[in-house]
């Protein structure tokens, strides 16, 4: 390692250290924690405001010395901060926190992620009818898809403007759809069986295959209306078609 290249490496070791160092050091290392600590409060609002701000200071402190940012982006940090949380001893009494983490960590990659271009109708309605349920189709880049054992969607919500942060509910489990439209990213708990359907379409399955788990009945209604709903909404952005047999 060259004598700049140890320099450098020195300084980063500094920066992300709790022993102490040179003055000068010290300035950048205060500039370094409120940088990225506001950074993480800007992308975990919620979170904030359900631990109050000392507490939310002092744990993003501790995450941040513990994981170093490796991008000059602040957009790219955080990514870890939820499963930080769900490891924090000072968070264990919250057992919901880590989810609503992850929840906020969802919008944030939403509200950040390439637009889609839509899906294309007039190819769909061109698709032959023996060929449908060999359909693939792809959700939009801002889409996320988020499972609680808690209300998290609600505590979300409750988090939100004016609310006063008292949730609708108090059970879960949830199964919340993050997508995002015209610059604003939309929250919603939705159907388990939705939910799973739109998870099998992410991970590639067919129509078919992505609504077999989902019961005849509900299997016929939902893609009479709800398939089409979520066309509408911009969560199905494209299609494929599989070859017959893959």
């Amino acid at each position: 390692m060259s004598g700049l290249a140890a320099t450098q490496r020195d300084f980063i070791d500094a920066l992300y250290s709790e022993s102490p160092c040179a003055p000068g050091v010290a300035v950048y290392r205060r500039n370094m924690v409120a940088n990225l600590g506001g950074a993480l409060a800007a992308t975990f609002p919620v979170v904030e405001r359900l631990v109050g701000g000392a507490f939310f200071r002092e744990a993003a402190r501790r995450f941040l010395l513990d994981h170093p940012s490796r991008s000059g982006d602040l957009n790219d940090f955080g990514e870890g901060f939820a499963e930080f949380l769900a490891g924090y001893p000072h968070a264990k009494p919250l057992a919901y926190l880590a989810d609503v983490a992850r929840l906020e960590w969802a919008c944030h990659e939403s509200y950040q992620a390439a637009d889609g271009g839509g899906l294309d109708i007039a190819a769909l309605a061109g698709v032959a009818p023996e060929a449908y349920p060999r359909i693939r189709f792809s959700l939009d880049p801002a889409v996320r898809l988020v499972r609680s054992e808690h209300p998290v969607e609600a505590i979300w919500n409750a988090n939100q403007g004016e609310r006063d942060g008292t949730p609708d509910r108090d059970t879960g489990p949830d199964f919340v759809l993050v997508r995002r439209a015209q610059a604003t990213v939309h929250v919603s708990a939705i159907d388990e069986a939705e939910w799973r359907f739109l998870e099998a379409l992410a991970k590639g399955f067919t129509l078919d295959e992505a609504s077999a788990s989902m019961g005849e009945e509900f299997a016929a209604r939902f893609l009479a209306e709800g398939l089409a709903r979520y066309v509408a909404e911009g969560v199905i952005a494209g299609f494929t078609v599989a070859e017959e047999g893959a």
